[in-house]
C-alpha cells in the first residue's frame, strides 16, 4: 500500500495550529509503527527520566488523547493532561472514563504557553513527548513550566532530534518534507540546553532516544534509518537517533 506523503500545512496564527490538531483527532493513530511497542518503549523512558520518588501532581502538555499520562497516573496522586485542541481533550476524556483511576485524573484545554489551569509550584512532574516542536513560542512555553513547577520539580521532554540525518539531509535529498506544521521547529541538544539555562532550569540529564519517522518518510528510508539508529546507539552518533530527551529542574537562584 503506498503511503500518502506528508504535506506541511501552513501555519499563520495560533489558532492555525489548533485546527490542525483537532481535524487530526478525528482520525488518531500511530503512524511511526506499532502502536503498543512504541507506547511501550516511550513509557520506559519516561519512568527512567521522571522523579524516582513519585507521588503529587503529575501533567502532561500536548497530551493529545493522554495515553502516556493515563499510563503513568498510578503513580501519583493525581494528573492533569492539558492540550490546545478541544477534540484532542474530549477523545482524552473518553479514554480517561474507562480508566480504573479515573477519579484522579483530569483533562483540561489549556495551550502550553499559558498552563492557566496551574497555580504556581504546584506540580511536582510535568512531561512533553512528541509536542515541543509543534510550540510555536517554546520561551514562553518554558516560562510558564517554570511558574508551574515546586523548585524541586522535573521537567522531561521527548521530542525530534534537531540534528537527525533524515532532518538535516537525506529527506531534502528525496524531496521528501518532514515538518507536519509550517511553524514546528526541530531543536538540536545544544540548542535546548541553551534555551533551558536561558530560561531558569538546571539541565539533569540529556541524551537520544529510538524514534524513526516512519510515517513520514518511505518504507525503504525507514529500514535504513533503523538500521543507522542501531549504529548510533552503539557509537554513540547524535545524527543517527531521531529523537532528543531532556530531564531539568529549576534553578534555585531564579
Amino acid at each position: 500500500m503506498n503511503r500518502k506523503r506528508l504535506t506541511s500545512h501552513t501555519v499563520r496564527q495560533a489558532d492555525d495550529v489548533r485546527a490542525f490538531f483537532d481535524n487530526v483527532a478525528r482520525d488518531y493513530r500511530e503512524s511511526h509503527g506499532h502502536a503498543a511497542t512504541l507506547l511501550r518503549d516511550r513509557l520506559h523512558l519516561l519512568r527512567a527520566l521522571l522523579p524516582k520518588k513519585c507521588g503529587g501532581l503529575l501533567v502532561e502538555i500536548g497530551c493529545g488523547p493522554g495515553q502516556h499520562l493515563l499510563a503513568l497516573a498510578e503513580h501519583f496522586e493525581r494528573a492533569i493532561g492539558l492540550d490546545l485542541s478541544p477534540a484532542m481533550i474530549e477523545l482524552a476524556e473518553s479514554l480517561r472514563r474507562q480508566h480504573p483511576l479515573r477519579d484522579r485524573i483530569a483533562f483540561a484545554v489549556d495551550p502550553a504557553e499559558r498552563l492557566a489551569t496551574l497555580c504556581p509550584t504546584s506540580v511536582d512532574a510535568l512531561f512533553c513527548v512528541g509536542a515541543f516542536e509543534h510550540m510555536p513560542d517554546r520561551e514562553q512555553v518554558l516560562q510558564q513550566i517554570r511558574r508551574v513547577l515546586k523548585p524541586e520539580g522535573r521537567f522531561v521532554c521527548l521530542t525530534p532530534n534537531g540534528s537527525y540525518l533524515w532532518y538535516t539531509g537525506i529527506a531534502a535529498h528525496m524531496g521528501y518534507e518532514v515538518r507536519h506544521l509550517t511553524s514546528d521547529q526541530f531543536i538540536t541538544e545544544g540548542e535546548f540546553r541553551a534555551l533551558l539555562a536561558a530560561s531558569g532550569f538546571t539541565l539533569v540529564t540529556a541524551g537520544y532516544w529510538s524514534f524513526i519517522p516512519r510515517g513520514d518518510m518511505p518504507a525503504l528510508a525507514g529500514t535504513i534509518m533503523s538500521t543507522l539508529d542501531a549504529l548510533g546507539r552503539v557509537f554513540g552518533i547524535p545524527g543517527f537517533r531521531g529523537g532528543l530527551y531532556i530531564a531539568a529542574t529549576p534553578s534555585p537562584d531564579r
